[in-house]
């Protein structure tokens, strides 16, 4: 027996022990699930409630990716995203602002790479970016164009490349000294001599003396100085040829280039703001041919190239993406409502007070029988009793006949304490100057009529019906926001809070009663600076009593003899707001930029002129061809020195610019090659590596030109010298100076025929850097014609850095003897 109750002991302690085990396993299994991922969304809570916004995205983010079902992870991972986002982009924002630009773009990165979909970061990179090439390049060179090209990314030509007339490129961009009073168009005549570009003159042209002084100025500045003299104008007709016109309005309009041009804009909305833009054009340039084309929000002009090129200038400053916000809006209400009940009342009635109502009973009571029979259906006789009573019995009517009903007593003692706390933080984003609504509630229908159909049938009802219309309830926000230039932000706001109170029976419809507090207004904060729009604090205090009149206002009694009813109702409702500007307004330097259109008569641009390559070298006049009349020479005098200065030291003697043996000119006698001048310290060096050439008649021969003490070379531009005689230029060939690094360099060569002189122009791409040191730049070829002595010249007329600073050059010449 002992056996038995010892097994049956073991047994039961293993069966339960086996049911332990099986309630953990089968508990541990649910709990692990549903702690997946919730410790970092815990620890993500936790960072967010310290403002740790990198913590709490990075936590959010480990919480998604363990459960990327999760809808409130994926809630929670978005909301801090954006917060992080505009949290770094903030700092950016200071450290901007303090000059540290490297720190201010690593946290733009960081803001980019936390949030992709944030505007503000990618525009704040650009800038910074653009402010850091700026710190590391020098100022632009003067002479830069007036309206200078902005990046096109969407593969549109800019307006300099697509202007269409042709570019003036003359021969010699050397400064021009000319002091001459003659015949208005000896003068554009010798002008163009000294530049190398034939000028061609209008049949009504009429010439007239004139006098001018010119002095180290280019060959535009000239001709617009000299064209306001003779109240003419020029145009180009090729890179070496000009026609000058009368300045008539008939002949402007005549000879006026005319150019076709859609621009194509990104940021206009509706065909009003595409008006606004055309309106503008037209009033500011008089502009008759322009059309806006609405459907493809493009505007289409047709004008001079000048107009056109100012048109794209404002379009480009008008043409901008509107600043955005997004405002944080916290609506707090906290209510709470208190009651209290307290008393000790009588109750008779069925209701509190005191009634005390008379009824008679007599003693002997009156019967009254009624048989009721209805049709051939008998029924059985019913005998009620009341308080009737006999006539004879009147004279014997004491108090057992009368009774009354005692009151009764209820005690009452109750409290009721409810709080209650509504808290809505919606964020809502908006454009500048656009109205942005937010609704958050329900929509509660409220008749507004009824009617009832003169006639009825099978298809109209008959019956009165009623017309409903619904209102928003909850949460209502209307935001219009305007970012000033200062960054500061101006909110148009109206916000409703309403609540359905109560409901109420009109007509026999329940109607309801809507409780609303509105706020409108206007006001002007600095980005993310918090305001508080006021509580709004309402309370209620309702106390009433009820019990016998007279025992009911005794201090101490009145808590026997009635009922002490308090309501207590508090309610505060808190609305607070702050806005961020998550994109901002992309006003440049060349928005801001004045321009100089010209006159009220004439609107043009000043267009970029080139700066002369050596300061105060005169470009002399060329020769008279061999038989002609040579033109009247014009007095050349140098630029006189400032008041006070000391005189300029004698400029080192640098190769003529025509070479002995040209037309015009004797060919000298054989001679030994002239040693090059002594050149100033710093400056670089074109020279032939092979002096003395004596090719034989009729054969080609190559002539390599070297270059020393080149410093950051980008291009270089030089004039070839030779007698068209004598030898003949058959190619211009790259050395490998310039292309050192593998990068293809452009030649661009430039030859008057008969002229013995050649233009040359040697670049690398563009953004491909500088060169320095020696090496042969370029090989020339030529082609014997005749024999003969002459002299090869190599005259430098521009070699400049990426950044379009002059590097100074000294030019050689050789003898050639033609065997």
């Amino acid at each position: 027996m002992l056996r038995l109750i010892t097994g049956s002991r073991r047994s039961l302690r293993r069966s339960l022990a086996a049911l332990v085990f099986v309630v953990a396993v089968g508990l541990a299994v649910p709990a692990a699930q549903a702690a997946k991922g919730d410790n970092e969304y815990k620890a993500g809570q936790r960072a967010e409630s310290r403002q740790d916004y990198d913590e709490a995205f990075a936590q959010f983010q480990k919480a998604l990716q363990a459960d990327p079902s999760n809808v409130k992870f994926m809630v929670a991972f978005r909301r801090v995203r954006f917060q992080a986002g505009a949290l770094h982009v903030e700092r950016g924002h200071k450290l901007r602002d303090q000059g540290n630009l490297q720190d201010a773009l690593a946290e733009y990165e960081r803001a980019a790479l936390i949030d992709p979909s944030s505007p503000v970061a990618f525009q704040a990179i650009e800038q910074t970016r653009t402010l850091l090439q700026q710190q590391q390049q020098q100022a632009p060179p003067p002479g830069q164009a007036a309206l200078e090209p902005a990046p096109d990314s969407t593969g549109m030509l800019s307006a300099e490349e697509a202007l269409g007339p042709p570019e003036l490129q003359p021969m010699s961009r050397a400064p021009i000294n000319l002091r001459m009073a003659n015949e208005s168009r000896v003068v554009f005549e010798t002008l163009g001599r000294l530049a190398g570009v034939n000028v061609l003159f209008d049949p009504d042209f009429t010439t007239r003396r004139i006098t001018v002084d010119l002095s180290n100025v280019t060959l535009e500045e000239a001709l617009e100085q000299i064209a306001v003299l003779t109240r003419t104008f020029w145009k180009a007709l090729s890179r070496n040829s000009i026609l000058v016109l009368p300045d008539t309005t008939v002949k402007r309009r005549e000879q006026e280039q005319q150019i076709l041009k859609t621009f194509y804009l990104s940021n206009t909305i509706t065909p009003q703001e595409l008006t606004e833009v055309v309106t503008a054009i037209r009033s500011l340039l008089e502009t008759r041919r322009i059309q806006q084309v609405n459907s493809m929000n493009a505007i289409i002009i047709r004008d001079t190239p000048d107009k056109v090129a100012i048109a794209e200038k404002i379009i480009r400053d008008v043409d901008k993406a509107r600043p955005e916000i997004v405002v944080d809006v916290a609506v707090l209400e906290v209510r709470r409502d208190r009651a209290q009940q307290l008393g000790l009342y009588p109750v008779s009635g069925g209701g509190a007070g005191i009634q005390l109502p008379l009824a008679v009973t007599p003693r002997g009571q009156a019967t009254t029988t009624t048989s009721p029979t209805t049709g051939l259906t008998t029924t059985t006789p019913t005998t009620t009793t009341g308080s009737n009573m006999t006539l004879n019995r009147l004279g014997t009517l004491s108090s057992s006949d009368f009774s009354i009903t005692l009151p009764g007593a209820n005690l009452n003692a109750l409290m009721t304490d409810a709080n209650s706390r509504i808290l809505q933080r919606p964020e809502i984003r908006a454009s500048d100057n656009q109205k942005a609504t937010l609704r958050i509630g329900d929509r509660v229908p409220i008749a507004t009529g009824s009617f009832q159909p003169g006639i009825g049938g099978a298809v109209v009802s008959p019956l009165i019906q009623t017309q409903f219309q619904y209102i928003d309830v909850g949460v209502n926000l209307d935001i219009t926001p305007k970012v000033h230039a200062n960054q500061e932000i101006t909110l148009k706001l109206r916000i409703e809070i309403s609540a359905v109170t109560q409901q109420v029976d009109i007509g026999g419809i329940k109607q309801p009663i809507i409780g609303q507090r509105i706020i409108e207004h206007d006001i002007r904060l600095r980005e993310g600076e918090i305001n508080i729009l006021g509580g709004i604090f309402q309370r209620q205090n309702v106390e009433s009593i009820s019990g016998i009149p007279g025992l009911a206002q005794i201090p101490i009694l009145k808590h026997i003899f009635s009922n002490v009813s308090t309501n207590v109702a508090e309610n505060e409702v808190l609305i607070v707001l702050q806005p961020h500007v998550i994109r901002r307004q992309e006003i440049t330097a060349l928005n801001r930029k004045a321009l100089d259109i010209g006159t009220e008569g004439d609107v043009r641009l000043r267009s970029p002129q080139s700066q002369p390559e050596s300061g105060g070298e005169t470009t002399p006049a060329p020769p008279a061809a061999p038989g002609a009349p040579a033109a009247p020479t014009a007095p050349v005098a140098p630029a006189a020195p400032a008041p006070g200065a000391a005189p300029a030291a004698p400029a080192a003697p640098t190769a003529p610019p025509v070479a002995p043996g040209l037309p015009g000119a004797p060919p000298p006698p054989a001679a030994p090659a002239t040693p090059p001048a002594p050149r100033p310290a710093g400056a670089g060096l074109l020279r032939f590596p092979n002096q003395n050439l004596t090719p034989r008649r009729g054969e080609s021969f190559e002539v390599p030109v070297q270059i020393e003490n080149a410093n950051e070379a980008f291009s270089v531009s030089l004039d070839i010298s030779y007698d068209p005689r004598t030898v003949k230029l058959v190619r211009i060939a790259k050395g490998d100076f310039l292309g050192r690094d593998g990068q293809p360099v452009a030649v661009v060569e430039r030859t008057e025929e008969g002229s013995g002189k050649t233009a040359v122009t040697l670049s690398r791409p563009p953004g491909s850097g500088s060169v320095s040191g020696d090496g042969s730049l370029a090989v020339l070829t030529f082609q014997a014609l005749r024999a003969g002595t002459s002299a090869l010249g190599i005259l430098p007329t521009g070699a400049r850095t990426p950044t379009q600073q002059v590097i100074p050059l000294q030019g050689t010449q050789t003898a050639l003897t033609i065997q």
